[in-house]
């Protein structure tokens, strides 16, 4: 398509594609211990929702949207992007004071058993000296875990252990780097950042992929004059998904001069050799599409949307990984419904 966002078609940095042979890593944090629960099954989805009026609560689903469970319940709190641990027994997800609801500035960094039970906090807010934090991401085998962090006025890329201590610096770009997410293999990481950290306005916003080596090179992926945002890998290496905002003019919250935005999941082929190509739009309605997960099988994206025609609020979707099938797996729920993850 013309209007898609011109690509790089070039190599990726070798070995991006196919999932690490090392199985999961179990870890028990110092701060505290893990049950051996069972695992969540393959078909389970778990995602944020403020349905119940007051508060951001991680909720569990069948990835059809059936037999939701609520896992968090503390009316102090905000709670929101939930993850799910490799291993499938664990999950991360972020809390705020009340009033601060997905506050970088507020955040700190929590996990939790798949069932609720064993909360408990990672990285607390302002650890390290740190003034905001986000976008935690489980590597492929469980024994780290890849975020954002402020280091004095930039945002850039760490890697902690498992337990959210002992961050490394990954990346001394300056600007904003974010939205961090790992190759399948864990070789390489994928984050958005500018080309300068002089000119860094959403619109500078691009993709990059990195060795998954602290302070190695980054190569651009995108460009175009649109904010990217959240690129992740398929799970089988094949696909690279991510968050396009197509015309920031778009979707004016009426009698107001907000505009929300047109956002688009865009997707490329991932070749042997890490080769890119094939650029398309997933999904591209007019509406507000956004946070594209994979499925474990990488058939299926995950992801919460806004059609402002039917409300202002976020719910949860899927579609495949060919862009038919859209289907709306919070019918019905009142408030927002966002960051699904399987």
């Amino acid at each position: 398509m013309r209007t898609l966002i011109a690509l790089m078609l070039f190599a990726l940095l070798a070995g991006c594609g196919g999932k690490s042979d090392d199985p999961p890593v179990t870890t028990s944090c110092p701060t505290g211990g893990f049950s051996n629960i069972t695992p969540l099954a393959s078909n389970k989805v778990v995602f944020d929702s403020d349905r119940n009026g007051v508060t951001h609560e991680i909720y569990v689903m069948n990835a059809d949207g059936s037999s939701v469970v609520r896992l968090t319940n503390d009316a102090a709190y905000q709670n929101w992007w939930p993850r799910i641990s490799p291993d499938r027994r664990k999950i991360l997800f972020y809390r705020a004071p009340l009033a601060n609801p997905e506050s970088y500035q507020h955040a700190s960094l929590w996990v939790m058993n798949a069932d609720g039970t064993d909360i408990t906090q990672l990285r607390a807010q302002g650890e390290n000296g740190w003034t905001a934090q986000g976008h935690a991401e489980w590597s492929p085998d469980g024994s780290k875990i890849a975020m954002f962090g402020s280091v004095g006025p930039a945002l850039e890329i760490f890697v902690t252990n498992a337990c959210g201590k002992n961050p490394v610096q990954y990346t001394s770009r300056g600007g904003v780097n974010t939205d961090v997410s790992w190759s399948p293999n864990g070789q390489q990481l994928l984050f958005n950042g500018c080309a300068s950290a002089t000119v860094c306005q959403p619109v500078n916003y691009e993709i990059y992929v990195m060795a998954a080596t602290p302070l190695a090179a980054g190569t651009r992926i995108t460009i175009d004059t649109r904010a990217d945002y959240d690129a992740y890998f398929s799970p089988d290496g094949t696909k690279l998904a991510w968050l396009i905002n197509v015309d920031p003019t778009a979707n004016v919250i009426p009698g107001t001069a907000t505009a929300l935005g047109r956002w688009a999941i865009g997707m490329v082929d991932v070749s042997v050799g890490g080769v890119l190509s094939n650029p398309r739009y997933l999904i591209d309605d007019g509406n507000i599409n956004s946070k594209p997960a994979w499925s474990l099988d990488s058939q299926t994206i995950f992801f919460h949307r806004m059609v402002p025609a039917d409300g202002y609020r976020f719910r949860v979707f899927s579609i495949s990984a060919n862009g038919i099938g859209l289907t709306e797996l919070t019918p019905g729920a009142t408030g927002n419904s966002e960051h699904p993850s399987n």
